[in-house]
């Protein structure tokens, strides 16, 4: 979360009664609860609101990412290499999105596509009908 959508926090929402999950996000993730909802779930049951802080996590990350970007420079430093060429910058490491890139001979490798009928043009359709009409 903290990567991905550079989240401060994650917040849940747990039924009272459900003591696993209670254990899992309290004792075993670090989950405070915030406060009782009352009556939160449909059927009348009050739940936990909990909340993870992610700030530590974040410091973390924050420094793990400064202590990368350190090493890289001392080692394209020593390699007599700039930090451009000695990152991965600009490197494609995707497959090819439409003719950019493509092998011009790769049509002639390709195996020929047939169509095939599905579904109701195979008639399955009709089948499924025939079915249910001899249990009515």
């Amino acid at each position: 979360m903290v990567e991905t959508y550079n989240a401060h926090y994650v917040s849940l929402h747990v039924r009272v009664s459900n003591k696993a999950a209670i254990h899992l996000y309290r004792d075993t993730l670090g989950f405070k609860t915030e406060k009782v909802e009352a009556k939160y779930y449909a059927d009348g049951e009050d739940a936990y609101c909990m909340k993870l802080d992610l700030t530590a996590l974040r410091e973390q990350i924050a420094a793990q990412r400064e202590k990368e970007l350190e090493e890289d420079k001392a080692a394209a430093g020593s390699n007599g290499v700039n930090g451009a060429e000695a990152g991965t910058e600009g490197v494609d490491e995707g497959e090819a999105v439409g003719d950019v890139g493509r092998d011009p001979n790769a049509d002639a490798k390709k195996e020929k596509m047939v169509k095939v009928k599905v579904g109701r043009a195979l008639g399955v359709g009709e089948l499924v009908e025939r079915d249910e009409s001899k249990h009515t």
